[in-house]
């Protein structure tokens, strides 16, 4: 087959990389066996019309695996690979969208005819054949740890921050004492008792004075006793 036949025999399908995220961070890629060769794959089909590449990974994760999730609606990569028809190969090149697990159903289309199972990011990369899906599932793992490790800064910049606001949320919702008057100094304490007594004795009436007796000798004395009548003076 010459070149120009064998870039016209290429043909591209759309796969899913079924994943979950750990409470510790730890990312898992669930692969299945493929029915002929029964070596790890990941969820892949043809294109479907009228389906976008995304949605149509989403199915093949659902009939292959029985993984129900939220799917990407870019592609996180590409690789490429032999598939094996009736009489022929042919080489696919692969889109492969990120699938969120959120549950695996109890049966699914094509449950008889394969084998799943969870790995970690190495162990998965170490499963499969294709050198390019290889490297594409480690670099998915990185950009996961790293999306982790910014989750948990972001978190804990919140709670630094909660705490430094709390007790300025608490100092403002404490009501101040209001602050009691400064006792007067005495110069002004005296000087209010003077200006009480002088009004007070504005306000009282004087009581009016006696009249003095003159001095003695003075006209204005007692008058004097006469001598009796009838008496000469000897």
């Amino acid at each position: 087959m010459g070149v120009e036949g064998t870039q016209a025999a290429r043909r591209t399908q759309y796969a899913a990389l079924p994943y979950r995220v750990r409470q510790d961070g730890a990312v898992q890629i669930r692969l299945i066996t493929s029915r002929e060769t029964r070596r790890w794959v990941i969820p892949k089909g043809w294109p479907m019309k009228g389906i976008s590449p995304a949605k149509a990974a989403a199915v093949e994760a659902y009939e292959e695996a029985g993984l129900v999730g939220n799917i990407a609606h870019e592609p996180v990569g590409t690789y490429t690979y032999e598939k094996r028809l009736s009489v022929r190969s042919v080489t696919c090149d692969v889109l492969v969208f990120p699938l969120k697990v959120k549950r695996k159903l109890q049966s699914w289309p094509e449950r008889s005819q394969r084998v799943g199972f969870w790995f970690t990011i190495e162990s998965a990369a170490a499963a499969v054949n294709e050198e390019d899906l290889k490297q594409l599932i480690l670099e998915f793992g990185e950009q996961m740890a790293t999306k982790w490790k910014d989750k948990l800064e972001a978190d804990q910049q919140k709670v630094k921050a909660k705490k430094a606001a709390a007790p300025q949320a608490k100092k403002a919702a404490t009501p101040q004492k209001q602050s009691s008057p400064a006792p007067a100094s005495s110069d002004a304490s005296e000087g209010t008792k003077a200006d009480a007594g002088a009004k007070k004795a504005k306000a009282s009436p004087q009581k009016a004075s006696r009249p003095k007796s003159g001095p003695k000798g003075s006209g204005q004395g007692a008058p004097k006793k006469s001598s009796p009548k009838g008496k000469n003076n000897s």
